[in-house]
């Protein structure tokens, strides 16, 4: 029997008014939405996609929207056409990637590739029947994304209030879907951290330590327990080398290959 979830009052009026955190017409402006960059303790103990991601110093000549789209797990066609052949956990693992994926292309400026994202949640919504006020609220960014009225960063602040909500919508599920959809968001945002050169962020020795005890509690594959505890050996090293980061992403790789 399918779990009920009950969304906060304070949420649905988030979902209703979205479009009315800005007047209407209001210029979008670069640099109007101040970004905290959190430091790699809170990144660790509460991990944030959105907190993250804007804590990344970027040394790549790649913006993150493009290391985002060359590391993603999830194929052009599978974009296209949803996830049929997934189980319901792979689908909750996938939703927390293209969660991370849009978050990436926003800040690159893409509003392309964003929207192309989150319609693919939105589809998966559908299968997965998510109550209409997630939906809903899915839909209304994809939509003021798709406009473009405003700023990329906004649209991405906007956007962050997406992961405490679906976390409280997976949790009601079971506790495995939620450690699959965070999964899925922090292991792509190794990959952004790995790939971007962020080897101090890279340093996520209490993240790790808590879904080693999160998989083994699940039965997860010996290939994700293997690759999580190489992952762990790798990061609580003093200095990382560009080998390790190299080690870091064939792991990461390995874990969305099999998670997803």
């Amino acid at each position: 029997m399918r779990k009920h979830f009950m969304i906060p009052a304070f949420v649905l009026a988030v979902a209703m008014v979205l479009t009315a955190v800005i007047p209407a017409g209001a210029p979008a402006q670069q640099g109007t939405v101040p970004v905290q960059k959190p430091d790699a303790d809170h990144a660790e103990n509460v991990h944030s996609s959105y907190a993250h991601q804007s804590a990344i110093d970027n040394y790549s000549d790649k913006s993150l929207g493009e290391i985002a789209r060359e590391q993603s797990p999830v194929q052009e066609d599978a974009l296209a056409y949803g996830f049929a052949a997934k189980s319901e956990e792979a689908k909750f693992f996938l939703i927390g990637s293209l969660y991370s994926e849009t978050l990436a292309h926003l800040s690159s400026g893409d509003a392309k590739l964003a929207v192309e994202r989150l319609d693919a949640i939105e589809r998966e919504f559908i299968t997965l029947q998510v109550p209409r006020s997630l939906y809903n609220y899915v839909s209304k960014m994809r939509n003021m994304i798709a406009g473009g009225k405003y700023e990329p960063r906004l649209n991405a602040e906007l956007l962050s209030l997406f992961q405490p909500f679906f976390e409280d919508y997976a949790r009601g599920q079971s506790e495995d879907k939620l450690t699959l959809f965070r999964a899925g968001t922090w292991l792509m945002d190794m990959s952004l951290t790995a790939s971007a050169g962020d080897l101090e962020l890279l340093h996520q020795t209490r993240a790790l330590k808590r879904f080693i005890e999160e998989m083994r509690r699940m039965d997860a594959p010996q290939g994700v327990m293997r690759a999580l505890e190489d992952i762990s050996d790798i990061v609580k090293q003093e200095k990382v080398s560009d080998r390790d980061v190299r080690s870091i992403l064939r792991l990461v790789k390995r874990i969305q290959t099999i998670l997803g």
